[in-house]
């Protein structure tokens, strides 16, 4: 499920530059995809309150819980940073050493000012500014959903449901209505960066994951099927399309994206099969984090490359396509992305996370354990 999400982020960079030569066609991929980056961002974070509360064990320890997020997260993000701040120098782009330096340890979603958001040398990693604070609370607030008695559950999820859809509300309250922001035309940017990228407004998806866990493992679970559960995203997501989500309405899919989520884990432990479990799709969800990081630098890269530039960060003029050369721009950019992840992936994730996730003598008692 993790590359799917990774695709939506996707289809919504591809909206970057208007890719088409045909205006209709622009606005109609602007309408089908203008939302896709926060429903696919979103449903990162309820998935990751979903599996790390499934795959909690008893007898792990907080800072071992801490080292393998460390580690899963940190060495990829940071070979690409180093790859994109030295094309950024190549290239004689400004570098704005705030957003630049503080994006390096994942921490530019705390700061209110847009040039942290809009000049960060990767700028679809305020994403982990949250998934950071997310890890980071998880051994505090694990404890406190395992309180919950399992007949509260879905009371629960739905209150904390709630809750993240006021939030919107409260920004346009008690925020300040100026600047404007450059993502919205009906917030400030202080509205905007308190509803979307400021990191503890987004722990109400990452715990209505950790609760939709809890009610499946629990046996609460209601039995919707996944594909039932999907039209329901989708229609969803239809009735929506005319409102910008990243005005923190991404609030009203929270609900039909948990109940996905929580139908197709149902559905693995009973057993079923299906497109999600084949292998060519584990795969892909394997490389998924590589993907995120990466995909938006292919884009301009090739991009750029069509008008003989060097678009390093967007920094170039667009070339506009056909309806078939935007297509295949598009489809060919995914392919690459795939293959630049994979090495990623590859050379960088994996070996750590197979040599360091775990401490030397949990390595060492693993490998003296007899083979089955």
């Amino acid at each position: 499920m993790r590359i799917i999400a990774a695709s939506l982020v996707f289809i919504n960079h591809g909206l970057i530059y208007p890719l088409f030569t045909n205006a209709d066609l622009n606005d109609a991929y602007k309408l089908i995809g203008h939302n896709t980056g926060t429903v696919g961002v979103s449903f990162f974070f309820i998935l990751s309150g979903f599996v790390l509360t499934w795959s909690a064990k008893p007898n792990d320890t907080t800072l071992g819980f801490w080292r393998r997020r460390f580690l899963k997260i940190f060495p990829n993000h940071v070979v690409v940073w180093l790859a994109v701040l030295a094309m950024m120098g190549v290239a004689g782009l400004p570098i704005m050493w705030g957003p630049t330096l503080w994006s390096l340890p994942l921490l530019q979603g705390w700061f209110p000012e847009a040039t942290y958001h809009l000049f960060a040398v990767n700028g679809p990693t305020w994403s982990l500014s949250v998934e950071l604070l997310f890890y980071a609370a998880f051994p505090l607030l694990l404890p406190l959903i395992l309180k919950i008695p399992a007949q509260r559950l879905w009371l629960w999820a739905g209150v904390v449901t709630v809750g993240g859809l006021l939030m919107p509300v409260v920004a346009r309250l008690f925020l300040p209505e100026q600047p404007p922001s450059m993502l919205s035309t009906t917030l400030s940017w202080p509205q905007q960066w308190f509803v979307y990228f400021f990191p503890p407004i987004r722990i109400f998806e990452f715990v209505v994951g950790m609760i939709m866990a809890r009610i499946v493992l629990s046996g609460r679970w209601i039995g919707l099927r996944p594909i039932l559960a999907t039209l329901l995203l989708l229609a969803v997501y239809a009735a929506t399309m005319g409102i910008d989500l990243i005005d923190g309405w991404h609030g009203l899919l929270l609900a039909p994206m948990a109940l996905l989520i929580a139908a197709v884990a149902s559905s693995d432990v009973a057993g079923r099969t299906g497109v999600l479990t084949r292998p060519a799709m584990v795969w892909l969800g394997q490389i998924s984090y590589a993907f995120f990081l990466v995909h938006v630098h292919v884009l301009f890269l090739i991009h750029a490359a069509f008008g003989g530039q060097f678009g390093v960060r967007g920094a170039y003029k667009p070339e506009q396509f056909g309806v078939l050369g935007g297509i295949a721009l598009l489809v060919g950019v995914y392919l690459a992305s795939v293959v630049v992840a994979w090495l990623l992936y590859a050379l960088v994730e994996q070996p750590i996370m197979r040599n360091w996730s775990r401490s030397r003598q949990r390595r060492t008692a693993a490998d003296a354990q007899p083979a089955p």
